[in-house]
């Protein structure tokens, strides 16, 4: 008499098993884990840049430029002089958080809320923030204009409102008012200026001073 093989059944029945644990649990597992799977594999891009257009010598330009795509991080510094000097301060790429902390930073001071501001009589220089996200299939982008960002966010007057379906003020100088001014603009440009390891900030301070002091 032939015996059955104990190892072929011990196959089977575990066989069997897996295929009704599947049909049971299987897809309810499955879709509980479903959304971290998904976010797992979104694809992550961050964006940071800022402008600085001079009006005047001795800088003709600085640039800020930062990104974080996939974790990796990437950001330098750029200044250019009127005598068309260019000094490039640039950081390998590497896995850490320096940028996508900063993006936090920009979207907490309110880089997403600011708006394009006319440029002032005779500016010193002219401003463009430019930010850029790409998270968890979604996609956002911003870019913002201004000069003098001090005085948006110190000075600037108020914003007078007149509301015709009351029919027609009789006193200009009562009507309601708010104010104009928004701090977000100078927190923005600082934090631009503040970003950065030590290092970093450093050599962006020698390259500023050493355009500063380049004659021709």
């Amino acid at each position: 008499m032939r015996r059955f093989p104990i190892g072929l059944f011990i196959i089977a029945v575990s066989a069997v098993m897996l295929v009704l644990g599947w049909r049971i649990y299987g897809p309810g597992e499955m879709g509980r884990f479903a959304p971290a799977i998904h976010a797992q594999h979104a694809p992550s891009e961050l964006y940071a840049w800022m402008t600085i257009k001079y009006a005047k010598p001795p800088i003709f330009q600085e640039a800020y430029r930062m990104s974080d795509v996939e974790g990796v991080s990437r950001f330098e510094y750029e200044i250019r002089g009127y005598n068309g000097h260019v000094i490039v301060v640039k950081a390998p790429a590497a896995r850490v958080y320096d940028v996508s902390f900063f993006f936090g930073k920009l979207g907490q001071d309110g880089i997403w809320q600011l708006v394009d501001k006319p440029p002032l009589p005779e500016p010193d220089a002219y401003y463009t923030v430019f930010v850029k996200q790409l998270a968890d299939y979604r996609q956002g982008q911003r870019t913002v204009t201004f000069t003098n960002p001090q005085y948006w966010a110190t000075k600037a007057g108020r914003q007078f409102n007149i509301d015709l379906s009351k029919g027609v003020p009789k006193d200009l100088l009562r009507l309601e008012s708010s104010q104009v001014a928004d701090p977000r603009f100078a927190e923005i440009v600082k934090d631009f200026r503040d970003f950065g390891p030590d290092e970093f900030r450093r050599n962006v301070t020698a390259a500023q001073a050493r355009i500063r002091g380049l004659r021709g």
